[in-house]
């Protein structure tokens, strides 16, 4: 009966409308200001992926590339003859100093496939033969310097990426194959990318194009697939470049 007696009046219904007036629009206010910091925070957050993203994939395309441009400089300075080649395969191998603080093993490869030399030589791969290799029957068909896809090394099994390179006699007839091989959880770059950490709960990955798994610092797996289900992943994969959001632990909706 008060408050109906209260608004009877018109001064008191103007003084109502006036502060509902104020609380809406500082509701609105600080709204407008929520989101706004919201938007922000999370614009901020993904260039900071995106950084951080963008670090890493040019210091391991820095990385490799020297690997490669070195690995062919050298094959081009092993451009004798076959037999010399053959026969000194130790001697020169052991001239690149510079290889072996680079790889985890060096190999060097005749055309037919045998292993004439390799460092270190605890590896026991000299003899063998490697021309079913994946990366020696590209290096054969292609005639040009490449970086394979992981396999499982020769090495106790151990999950390997190999840089190689054709190598030519003065005639530029192909007599061989020099061969970096990179353990994907040796002490070298890619752990060092397998421990980067993002926040509190976020983690680093490094995927092929074909969807097998370099380095994770969540699970610290390699030569894994990836998980297909993720569609952020598979535009990647597909050769997309940003940021995306996507909900779900591992980003694929789950």
């Amino acid at each position: 009966m008060l408050i109906k007696r209260w608004f009877g009046s018109l001064v008191n219904r103007a003084v109502a409308l006036v502060v509902a007036v104020i609380l809406l629009s500082a509701l609105a206010v600080t709204l407008a200001g929520f989101l706004f910091s919201r938007a922000e925070l999370e614009q901020q957050a993904k260039g900071q992926v995106e950084t951080i993203a963008r670090l890493v994939a040019d210091s391991l395309d820095d990385k490799l590339a020297l690997r490669l441009n070195l690995l062919s400089n050298v094959a081009q300075g092993l451009s004798g003859g076959e037999q010399g080649f053959r026969s000194q395969a130790r001697e020169l191998l052991a001239r690149h100093v510079a290889l072996h603080h680079l790889f985890d093993g060096i190999y060097l490869i005749s055309s037919s496939g045998q292993v004439l030399a390799e460092y270190p030589e605890d590896y026991r791969q000299t003899g063998l033969n490697v021309r079913d290799r994946e990366y020696f029957t590209s290096v054969v068909s292609g005639l040009t310097p490449l970086l394979t896809e992981p396999y499982a090394s020769n090495y106790q099994g151990q999950p390997a990426i190999m840089v190689a390179a054709p190598i030519f006699d003065s005639r530029q007839k192909f007599i061989g194959v020099i061969g970096g091989a990179i353990l994907l959880e040796g002490p070298n770059f890619m752990e060092e990318v397998a421990s980067v950490h993002i926040g509190d709960t976020g983690h680093l990955g490094v995927v092929t194009r074909t969807g097998v798994v370099l380095a994770d610092s969540l699970t610290g797996e390699v030569m894994t697939p990836a998980r297909i289900g993720n569609a952020v992943l598979l535009d990647a994969m597909k050769g997309s470049e940003g940021t995306w959001t996507s909900s779900g632990k591992d980003g694929d909706g789950s």
